[in-house]
């Protein structure tokens, strides 16, 4: 007897989905097969922890997107032939690739995403704050620099802590807080140097706020939300909730469900998203970053009630997205590896107390990586993990030339 879900017949057109490795491709995977689709994955390792998912019915191997783009595509192309897919849910920056080379896919394709104008905005860590600030998204405090002047005299007039950023990055990759002039500009400069970075995209300075995190990911259609769903951080790899995060709940926050429909607005944007924000010290949530694509946290919304791979696949396809779904506050879900790799890193770094926190068992806490009736891409999340890991020279946080820039 087949060990794979089986999808009905019901009309659904078959999806394909990329960065099958990463846990957010996994809760598309999951709640797509769920709803009746036929799901194929696709990625550029052959641990891929969603090729171990029953709900998958097939998996290809791409290239890697960074350093094979015209490959990838190609692959990407042939995939969508060979299975039958239509509907394509690119599941990282490759969304990138899929705007620009939209000509070079099948002509059936369907996919929901913005132009790519609004992209490139909403991708720049200092060029979306200008179009969101003026729409009325509170932003942090920003200073952009272009020359080693410009950094000694912002280094001498701002607040400390704050933030380096490069303009484009992911995860924890490219940011660093600094606590002095000194530490500024050595930080700054150090990262101009490893990513190789032109004078018109050195890293931005961004006041450091430290109230309560939070993400809210969703899914607009033609400039109008059709779900969005908020939920705050408890605990990242990171010290100090700095980082990916690994434990969050979902919560009723409509400050932030109000200003993330005013940001996405005004960048007129098209399919999924995932936004950041912290409070400054009168409890007011500001957007620190947007990505135009899944957050690794999409399953706590997914978890919550809010099925937002549901909803973006109904945008791609065409189809009515449903308009009963609801965030129900109070749910916790963890991303058990992560927080495995972050006891890890904080019994390394002598915080025993933060460490033995992670042990600590949550009543009713689901799992981004993990359910009983599909227990193997768990195994092979670890297995893909480690095998970066060696291969990054025990880096917790493996670099692709290009992630970065």
């Amino acid at each position: 007897m087949s060990v794979f879900f089986t999808p009905v017949s019901n009309g659904l057109p078959p999806a394909l989905v990329t960065y099958g490795w990463c846990r957010s491709a996994y809760t598309v995977v999951r709640s797509l097969a769920r709803r009746g689709v036929e799901v194929h994955v696709a990625d550029s390792s052959r641990l891929a922890m969603c090729r171990f998912s029953r709900f998958a019915r097939s998996f290809t191997r791409l290239p890697d997107f960074y350093s094979e783009p015209v490959a990838y595509i190609e692959a990407l192309a042939a995939a969508m032939e060979r299975t039958g897919a239509e509907v394509l849910l690119p599941c990282f920056e490759d969304v990138e690739l899929v705007i620009r080379h939209w000509d070079a896919l099948p002509r059936a394709t369907r996919v929901a995403m913005p132009a790519m104008s609004d992209w490139a905005v909403a991708e720049d860590k200092l060029n979306y704050l200008a179009r969101v600030g003026a729409a009325g998204c509170p932003v942090p405090r920003t200073w952009q620099v272009s020359n080693r002047a410009e950094l000694d005299s912002i280094a001498a007039q701002v607040d400390y802590p704050v933030l380096v950023k490069v303009r484009m990055g992911n995860g924890a990759r490219g940011v660093e807080i600094v606590d002095s002039p000194t530490e500024l500009k050595d930080s700054l400069l150090a990262m101009v140097d490893t990513y190789e970075l032109a004078q018109h995209r050195w890293p931005i300075i961004q006041e450091r706020l430290a109230g309560r995190k939070f993400k809210l990911d969703g899914v607009f259609c033609n400039g109008e939300p059709v779900g969005m769903s908020p939920f705050e951080i408890l605990r990242c790899k990171g010290a100090g909730k700095f980082g990916t995060s690994t434990f969050r709940r979902s919560v009723d926050e409509p400050t932030v469900v109000e200003h993330a429909t005013t940001a996405l607005r005004a960048l007129n944007w098209h399919g999924m998203f995932n936004t950041d924000w912290i409070c400054d010290d009168h409890g007011v949530p500001h957007l620190i970053d947007i990505n135009g694509r899944l957050s690794g946290g999409v399953a706590v919304p997914y978890e919550a009630g809010m099925d937002l791979p549901w909803l973006w696949y109904q945008v791609s396809a065409g189809l009515e997205p449903d308009a009963n779904l609801q965030t129900c506050a109070g749910v916790p879900v963890r991303w058990l590896l992560g927080d495995a790799i972050a006891f890890v890193e904080h019994v390394g770094a002598g915080k025993l107390r933060e460490a033995l926190g992670m042990l600590k068992p949550v009543r009713g806490c689901r799992h981004d990586d993990f359910v009983w009736s599909d227990p193997l891409p768990l195994v092979g999340e670890a297995l893909d993990y480690f095998a970066k890991f060696l291969g990054a020279r025990g880096s917790v946080r493996p670099m692709t030339k290009g992630m970065v820039r």
